[in-house]
């Protein structure tokens, strides 16, 4: 599947080309700041991973079928290897892609605030919400925020997933951007870890986690390590899970010292 994707600072493709990836429900444009700030030096490309944003929808949500997309992407916007960046889901699904037939479209690794593991995280009630807004009954975004209250109870959350509200041009009305349904049906596969990704990547790899966080424990460390034997480890202070977000310039930060080593 080819993913929709935004391309920033063409003229320093001789510098190398990053290509960042957001996470679930998420969406490219929730990384174009920091896109922007390293497009100063380098080729960065962000993109909608399937089943998000303006990218086409699939009822097969596996991380073998995002990583086949994430190659497919390098080999269209690339003219070689590729700093890759992932968040969350797009963090397992470039992973996975390292490990793969295609590793040598990737030069290095940046995972954000994930591990390659099982996941016990239940966003069920998440999917239940969303599938229960009435968009009959609501033409604001705020108005969609306030009809998901039942199912997710932290605000910021609520806003978050509201960011995948698109309104039709022509009638108005409002939908989801993201295919619901095909997250529902792949829950286990998306907080899971594939059995096949398995071998090693042994390129460079860092790992930042949010402080406040708990996505990445330090006991697996070992299990990352038998995957990504020069994996390295960082944590932003002050940040949770949402680390670009919360902490973008102490993600700028660490990013550049990485891409800069």
């Amino acid at each position: 599947m080819k993913l929709t994707h935004y391309a920033f600072g063409e003229e320093n493709r001789d510098n190398g080309t990053l290509v960042i990836l957001h996470g679930l429900f998420g969406q490219a444009r929730n990384w174009t700041a920091i896109a922007r700030r390293l497009a100063e030096k380098y080729h960065v490309v962000t993109a909608d991973l399937r089943n998000h944003g303006r990218s086409e929808w699939d009822a097969n949500m596996t991380y073998a079928a995002m990583a086949s997309d994430i190659a497919e992407l390098i080999r269209d916007v690339a003219n070689g290897p590729v700093h890759l960046i992932g968040h969350s889901m797009g963090g397992k699904a470039s992973m996975v892609l390292t490990l793969s037939q295609d590793a040598d479209l990737v030069a290095d690794l940046v995972v954000v605030d994930i591990a390659p593991v099982t996941y016990d995280h239940d966003y069920t009630d998440y999917i239940s919400a969303m599938k229960s807004v009435d968009f009959d009954a609501v033409s604001r975004r705020a108005e969609v925020e306030d009809a998901l209250v039942r199912g997710v109870s932290e605000k910021g959350v609520r806003q978050f997933l509201a960011q995948n509200v698109a309104t039709d041009k022509e009638t108005g009305k409002m939908s989801w951007q993201v295919n619901i349904d095909a997250m529902a049906n792949h829950l286990s596969d998306i907080t899971g870890w594939p059995e096949t990704a398995n071998g090693s990547f042994d390129r460079d790899v860092l790992f930042i986690s949010g402080a406040n966080s708990h996505y990445v424990d330090p006991k697996d460390r070992d299990h990352i390590k038998s995957l990504f034997p020069k994996a390295a480890f960082t944590s932003i202070k002050g940040a949770g899970h949402w680390v670009h977000a919360e902490k973008p310039d102490a993600v700028l930060l660490t990013l550049s010292a990485f891409l800069n080593r």
